[in-house]
């Protein structure tokens, strides 16, 4: 018994010393950033000034009374829920058709994850000359075809400066998307279809009695993935329209840094990531726990 206990010590002891240096850097990145960031939320400190006063709970009440928080938090959610909802779509249109026995599927699957391998401020700067109100090619081709009469400025319109973000998005996330749904359906088994379709299911029953009820765990990660990235999306925004027109494309993201940097009000700066944090956690735990019921 003793050697026993004297080996698990010592793989304990091994095994700390392994991972030392991972906590040690985890420390250093996140935790303590983290809580220094809570900290600083609940005072007044500023760029501006040397002095940091504890206020309590003083940038939380303003910025739940401000209009302008809840205005970037209704563009993000906005932002959020369309742009995840169109990139599980064609995501899992595309995985199901590379998932098929087509001609160059090969080649196909080996191209699909260019956009996701370029830098998101690459892409905010090929779509910048795409979105050019005189000379882009998108206003080009749109006046072309007939269907704009004139130029429109994509980015400095309140109307379509969101949907433009959204477009460039989708662009650049889709490719991710379908390369895990698909990585999913090839490990459905294939002798399930073969069942079904003795019994006489159709395609549509196929994709909703097997499919999709096979690729649930997978579905659940990778929304969850998407919502959270895309709830801290800052490289698009910024490079794209920096929260304009008018605000009409001010996400939290945006807030957060124009608050810090630009009004140089860093405890409410922080009081803004606290909420954000709490939003994100509480709801990761709500769409987990309503994704898991059915498994229990």
């Amino acid at each position: 018994m003793n050697i026993r206990l004297t080996r698990q010590h010592k793989n304990f002891v091994f095994a700390a010393i392994l991972l030392l240096p991972s906590i040690i850097l985890l420390a250093l990145t996140i935790i303590s950033p983290l809580i220094k960031s809570v900290f600083m939320s609940f005072t007044d400190y500023s760029l501006l000034s040397s002095e940091q006063n504890w206020n309590n709970l003083a940038n939380y009440s303003e910025l739940l009374q401000s209009s302008e928080f809840y205005h970037s938090l209704q563009i993000t959610l906005v932002y959020v829920f369309i742009t995840v909802l169109i990139d599980l779509l064609l995501g899992m249109g595309l995985a199901l058709v590379l998932n098929r026995d087509i001609r160059f599927r090969a080649f196909f699957r080996s191209i699909i994850m260019i956009p996701w391998a370029i830098p998101t401020i690459v892409t905010a700067l090929i779509f910048l000359w795409i979105y050019q109100t005189d000379y882009g090619v998108l206003n080009y081709s749109l006046l072309h075809l007939g269907v704009i009469d004139d130029n429109v400025n994509w980015l400095q319109s309140t109307r379509f400066a969101l949907p433009s973000i959204i477009v460039v998005a989708i662009f650049r996330q889709t490719p991710l998307v379908a390369v895990m749904l698909l990585a999913g359906l090839q490990g459905i088994p294939g002798s399930l279809y073969e069942a079904a379709r003795m019994d006489g299911a159709s395609g549509w029953k196929l994709f909703t009695q097997i499919t999709l009820p096979m690729l649930k765990p997978v579905i659940s990660s990778v929304t969850l993935i998407m919502i959270v990235n895309n709830f801290q999306m800052f490289t698009l925004f910024f490079s794209l329209t920096n929260g304009g027109p008018a605000g009409s494309t001010t996400s939290l993201a945006i807030l957060t840094y124009v608050t810090a940097f630009s009004r140089y009000e860093m405890g409410k700066a922080s009081a803004i990531g606290v909420i954000w944090l709490v939003l994100l956690f509480v709801f990761s735990m709500i769409f987990t726990r309503i994704m898991n019921r059915d498994d229990r």
